[in-house]
């Protein structure tokens, strides 16, 4: 039970106290609000006002106020949430393309995908998917079966949020992942739908003798979830090809639920051409689970593979790998259908057919261009890396040379289990989806950092061993300051060979991948979109060059769904405009060449703008709105005509962020807590293992982490740096031509609106006081004024081993250099005092106060001489970096329970990338604080 004295602290009486310490530390620049909150917040523990439980209420009761602030941030990012509203707005759209010209015109206009939905598996399953679903519903109005939330189900859902953990699934596996993604694609594919059924309305009124001919194909589908291998090695292949036959079950499952709910109320001619088509989607729905079921078994027991290739073999023609059987048997229900309300529904289906094939989305493979290149190092004589000056024409010659005499090669699943080169290993697992699964739906095939031609030419040469290069789409990834650099050179390289130069002109499209997530934070999320949007414009001017306009291209841009990696935080219309500039879009439509954007939504918290049926009929709507306005604010927008401001802007910010990112004193920020502030939001894993336990392994650069735990633990420590830094320096140069452009250029303002979001979830106060965890000053100073002997030795022990560890000088001196930055970004943007700020500062100094708690009771272990090659020293660091579970873990070896029960020290955890986070008590309680430390 929660211990609260009468009068005791509740959200107002923090939040006063809170004013109280920033008044009195703005009288005294050397003292820092945010450890006064904590030491307040300590005192009062002490005095026993407060205990862990009550703060932990405390804190789920912000959390909940969070939470609907979040619903209500989804709700303006999506803008108009009403299906209704949506439906006219797309009316209007589609109704604007039928008066462009005839029908011919409009068919072929509706034919043309022009925009792609990407869901990725990026580790941002922040909450359950329960909580996700009320999410999406508060924010939107209707629950995810489509109907309307009325104030008893909103009550409901508020209710749950402020009774349960808001932290990811305990059970977070690829094939939960898989689950969530599969519920997003169906929305998705619900509101597609019903932009294929407007269409048809629409041209049904112009043109009531054509329209039935209409396929549209206006926005794809397409996941990530069981393709991505870039750095992973437990997507295995049998695991991919699980997840594409899930995803081929459910559009066949889809597809048979219409037919049949078709047939119910048919008769006569139209009843006998739906049974055939009934009959051939119920064959295939048993025959695909029967394979999912011996794939099953084949994972289990390697053994049973056989039997599996079998099955996906004699089953090929009754699982429907080609589109054709039912197209035709499409044709035949259209010509039979009594009226056009079902004229309309087979239309609707046969659209969905031609846009996604045989499954439920698209796929993108991944994998990283060091696998291509060790997969070829044999083959090529590749001695060193392809892009060394000294062998690079060589390695290229001779991939060129092998391209020429590559013959298909017949492969098995016996043989694709037993190959160990995982790009290898890869492409055979795209030409067993190609063969036996789906042969028509063209796969991407991503190759993050890409440095050279040599990269895609060896894709294309394994592609065409393994006969798919008609199937897929190979695309570089570029995310990196080089990649910026000299992408389009990468791309002019590859086209050098004739085999290359054909492979796109026979595919009659090119892919590129931008990534905003990696380049953030090597150079700073605002150089970022500088430096894609500048490379975007190369690669529109390189297709003119060498001939190639009438190429389509396809240009995916990959961003997070936070700030630091990306994602625009205002509205999704800004979202993607900021990814794909609209003066970028106009050069490349001015050079005739037609372009296919896509957008990423990355994990479960991307998932949400497609997890109703409104959410998802709301991201179409502005889906298309930015695709068929390519001339929207492309007319005299300031920035463009002072290059030379731009240019200089960014290129400072690019400057002061790489200089931070070079920094040890930056990794040792990063370091500070690593990644124990973090949960484990995906089954991707986010730290790297260590075979001895000791002291915590250290990063020596920002390079060592992954793009998401970067910017997480940064946000974690209240200072957005990937979207800040550089930016005051930048602005300083010039900053009356700084605020001109920023209220006048509708692009450079929507890059600013970035550092202002940044700037109002930061809080450097908040850094500081986190980085003082390990100040032996700050616990010294304690010391010497403690009154309780007790206190003052803990105190004093806490000086002692925050001293060993010796952090704390470069870690002030880091905040000093981001505070000289921010002070010059403050001349020019406030951050705004809103209730959201300030929930977010309490809920730091709350924090902090807990992590001041466990630092004072971790000095309650008594000495122990070194067990298990630990000492009682490496036992407190470990601590002291919040690595609880793992400490607490050895302890329970050291000290065992049966054994020394009363030497066991208080603190109880559970580790946080496999269960819940650290927790800790002061007393005992049958209910484990919750507190996020």
């Amino acid at each position: 039970m929660a211990r609260l004295a009468t009068g005791a602290l509740d959200t107002a009486m923090l939040s006063s106290i809170l004013s109280r310490v920033r008044a009195q530390a703005a009288a005294d620049p050397l003292s820092n609000p945010i450890l006064l909150f904590a030491l307040d917040l300590t005192l009062r523990m002490d005095r026993g006002e407060i205990d862990l439980d009550g703060l932990e209420s405390i804190v789920q009761q912000l959390t909940a106020e969070a939470f609907a602030d979040r619903a209500d941030r989804l709700r303006n990012y999506l803008g108009e949430t009403a299906v209704a509203a949506n439906e006219r707005a797309l009316e209007d759209l589609i109704e604007r393309k039928a008066r462009e010209g005839g029908f011919e015109e409009f068919r072929t206009a509706l034919a043309r995908t022009v925009f792609g939905v990407v869901f990725t598996a990026h580790p941002t399953f922040s909450i359950s998917l329960e909580l996700a679903r009320s999410l999406a519903e508060l924010a939107t109005g209707q629950t995810v079966e489509g109907v309307p939330l009325d104030q008893e189900g909103r009550n409901d859902r508020m209710e749950t949020a402020a009774r349960v953990e808001h932290r990811p699934p305990d059970e977070l596996s690829l094939e939960v992942e898989h689950a969530w993604v599969t519920e997003a694609l169906h929305h998705g594919h619900d509101a597609l739908e019903g932009v294929h059924r407007t269409a048809l309305r629409v041209a049904r009124k112009h043109w009531p003798e054509q329209w039935t001919s209409l396929a549209p194909r206006l926005v794809t589908l397409a996941s990530w979830v069981g393709y991505d291998q870039d750095g992973r090695t437990d997507i295995t292949w049998t695991r991919s090809i699980a997840a594409r036959l899930a995803d081929k079950l459910a559009m066949i499952e889809r597809h048979l639920r219409r037919v049949e709910a078709l047939e119910r109320a048919a008769s006569g001619d139209f009843l006998a051409a739906l049974e055939p088509l009934a009959a051939m989607l119920a064959t295939a729905r048993a025959t695909v689970t029967h394979q999912i079921d011996l794939l099953a078994a084949a994972e289990r027991d390697p053994a049973a593979t056989a039997a599996f290739g079998r099955a996906m073999v004699s089953g090929r023609s009754h699982a429907l790998v080609e589109t054709a059987p039912m197209l035709i048997l499409f044709e035949a229900a259209l010509h039979a259908a009594p009226d056009d309300e079902r004229r309309e529904a087979i239309a609707v289906m046969r659209a969905s057919l031609k846009t996604h094939g045989l499954a439920l989305a698209h796929i993108h493979v991944r994998l990283n261009a060091s696998q291509l290149h060790n997969a070829a190092r044999r083959l090529v004589g590749l001695e060193t890396e392809p892009n060394d000056p000294a062998n690079r024409r060589s390695y290229f010659t001779t991939i060129n040379d092998l391209l020429g005499r590559v013959r298909p090669v017949a492969i098995s699943f016996e043989s694709l289990m037993a190959e160990r080169a995982s790009a290898k290993r890869l492409m055979m697992t795209v030409a067993q989806i190609v063969k036996y699964i789906d042969a028509e739906t063209p796969i991407r095939f991503l190759i993050a950092e890409t440095k050279t031609g040599f990269t895609l030419l060896t894709a294309l040469y394994y592609a065409r061993m393994f006969g798919v290069d008609d199937r897929i789409q190979i695309s570089p990834l570029f995310e990196t300051e080089d990649a910026f650099e000299r992408g389009e050179r990468v791309i002019e390289e590859a086209l050098k060979s004739p085999h290359y130069r054909a492979y796109l002109n026979r595919q009659g499209r090119m892919a590129v991948q931008f990534g905003f997530s990696d380049s953030g934070r090597f150079i700073g999320q605002m150089a970022a979109t500088f430096r894609i949007e500048r490379l975007r414009l190369r690669i529109a001017q390189l297709l003119e060059r060498h001939g190639l306009s009438k190429l389509e291209v396809i240009l995916f841009n990959t961003h997070g769904e936070s700030i630091g990696r990306g994602g625009h935080p205002s509205t999704l219309a800004d979202r993607l405009r900021y990814a794909a500039p609209p003066n970028s879009r106009a050069e490349f439509e001015r050079r005739g060449v037609r372009v296919k954007e896509e957008v990423s939504f990355q994990g479960g918290d991307g998932y949400l703008h497609f997890l109703t049926p409104a959410a998802a009929t709301a991201s179409i709507r502005q889906i298309l709105g930015f695709a068929f306005d390519v001339s929207d604010e492309t007319g005299n927008d300031p920035i463009y005509a002072a290059p030379d401001y731009s240019a200089e802007f960014f290129a400072t910010v690019q400057q002061e962020f790489s200089n931070l990112v070079d920094d040890p004193d930056y990794a040792a920020l990063l370091n500070l807590f690593g990644a124990n502030l973090l949960y484990r939001t995906g089954s991707r894993p986010v730290a790297r293992e260590v075979e001895e336990w000791g002291r915590p392994s250290k990063i020596e650069h920002p390079s060592q982490l992954r793009a998401i735990p970067n910017n997480a633990i940064l946000q974690q420590l209240g200072f957005m740096a990937i979207t800040l830094h550089g930016v005051g320096r930048a602005i300083s140069k010039d900053p009356e031509l700084f605020q001109a452009m920023r209220e006048r250029s509708a692009r450079f303002g929507r890059s600013v609106q970035m550092v202002a979001a940044a700037l109002d979830r930061s809080e450097l106060d908040v850094l500081r006081a986190y980085v003082n965890t390990l100040n032996p000053a700050m616990w010294l100073n304690g010391a010497g004024r403690a009154r309780r002997p007790a206190r003052t030795k803990a105190l004093r022990e806490l000086a002692r081993i925050t001293g060993q560890l010796d952090q704390h000088d470069r870690l002030a001196r880091l905040v000093r250099r981001l505070q000289a930055d921010q002070l010059w970004l403050l001349d020019a943007i406030e951050p705004a005092e809103t209730v959201q700020r300030r929930r977010l500062i309490l809920l730091h100094g709350i924090r902090i106060a807990v992590i001041q708690r466990i630092c004072l009771l971790a000095m309650e272990i008594p000495n122990f001489s070194p067990q298990f090659g630990v000492t009682r020293d490496d036992l407190l660091a470990r601590i002291l970096e919040l690595d609880v579970p793992s400490a607490v873990e050895r302890l329970r070896r050291i000290f065992p329970h049966e054994e020394r029960a009363a030497a066991t020290p208080t603190i109880l955890a559970r580790n946080p990338n496999t269960g819940p986070i650290p927790h800790c008590r002061t007393r005992s309680s049958t209910t484990p604080c919750s507190i996020r430390c």
